[in-house]
């Protein structure tokens, strides 16, 4: 029973955490470090988007974005069907896109953007995917990983079909993967976040071969720089704050899945899954800081456990977008029971 609790712990820390990391970086998405501080000064809390933010300038403080909302639906597609189903994923984004209008938002990136114009017009997806090289495959992958828990190469697989209809090439696969293996070693527990890291680098090499060519850095090589960074800087005795700032000097923070998920697994390692100093040093980066957030703290929260997590913001997060999830983690783990048993 207390190993039940604590995986729990980890899977609710993953989902709760993503919706915290979106929420808190939203205000600050595509700004610059400096704009950050010139506005906000140092985001500490939730906060809403100043007039000077135009890509979520109608959300309010605490409110979620497409990072998690897609998540949700990988997770429902995980629930409904007991595996991640292509199909009926592409149907769950259509019918997203048709509820919430997506095409009129200015939130979503421009691999989405482009997946949901193609199925929407009934267009060939698996063509138009092939291009798709942004972080938005990544940002959503989270519940593969904690439904995949201790199966590394099966949550690695379920990530690229997850990758392929709208961020198909090597870039787009490999940063859903190096994620979705990462998340997959963390939720298991009993291991470091060198670890972590090691599992995602292992996720990226095996989505550089995989996925479709498209000129781009390899997100392997840049989770290795990042790491060597980190260890530099450590080496230094310098904070977290100088910590991130030297990756962002390095890698960046942009929505390109070579910047966003290097950068975020450097994060990661740099705060040893620390989720408060996770999810802050990520946002207050700024640029893609809302998906950032997102990932670091999926990242972080399936490591240290929603327990871990301040309780004001997860109690900011569940009134304000009334999703309920602990439920999800608890029945994305009670469906890989049943299809692990074969009911």
């Amino acid at each position: 029973m207390e190993q039940d609790n604590a995986l729990l712990d980890r899977a609710y820390g993953s989902l709760i955490a993503t919706a915290i990391g979106d929420a808190m970086g939203m205000p600050a998405s595509f700004m610059s470090p400096s704009q950050i501080r010139r506005i906000y000064g140092r985001i500490t809390d939730f906060m809403t988007p100043d007039q000077e933010q135009t890509a979520h300038h109608s959300v309010e403080a605490g409110g979620i974005t497409d990072d998690t909302q897609e998540s949700l639906i990988v997770s429902s597609v995980l629930i409904e069907a007991g595996r991640f189903d292509p199909e009926l994923f592409v149907r769950k984004m259509r019918q997203w896109a048709e509820d919430y209008k997506m095409l009129d938002s200015t939130v979503i990136g421009p691999s989405t953007r482009k997946f949901l114009e193609t199925i929407l017009s009934d267009g060939d997806y698996k063509e138009s995917g092939k291009t798709g090289d942004t972080n938005g495959a990544a940002m959503r992958v989270g519940p593969i990983g904690i439904y995949r828990h201790g199966d590394v190469d099966l949550a690695i697989a379920e990530a690229e079909a997850s990758a392929l209809p709208s961020h198909g090439s090597r870039a787009g696969v490999s940063s859903a993967s190096a994620i979705a293996a990462a998340i997959a070693t963390a939720v298991a527990g009993s291991c470091t976040p060198r670890e972590v890291v090691g599992a995602a680098i292992q996720g990226a090499e095996w989505g550089e071969r995989r996925g479709f060519d498209q000129p781009a850095p390899s997100i392997a090589a840049r989770i290795r720089l990042a790491v060597d960074l980190v260890d530099r800087e450590r080496e230094r005795n310098r904070p977290v704050n100088e910590v991130c700032e030297a990756l962002y000097a390095f890698i960046g923070a942009g929505m390109k899945s070579y910047e966003s998920v290097p950068l975020s697994l450097g994060v990661f390692y740099a705060v040893e899954g620390d989720v408060k100093e996770g999810i802050l040093g990520a946002v207050n980066i700024g640029d893609d800081a809302d998906t950032n957030g997102a990932i670091v703290g999926s990242l972080c929260g399936a490591y240290s456990g929603a327990s871990s997590v301040p309780a004001e913001w997860i109690a900011k997060v569940e009134s304000t977008n009334e999703v309920p999830f602990k439920r999800i983690a608890s029945d994305l783990l009670e469906r890989r029971r049943k299809a692990a048993s074969g009911s």
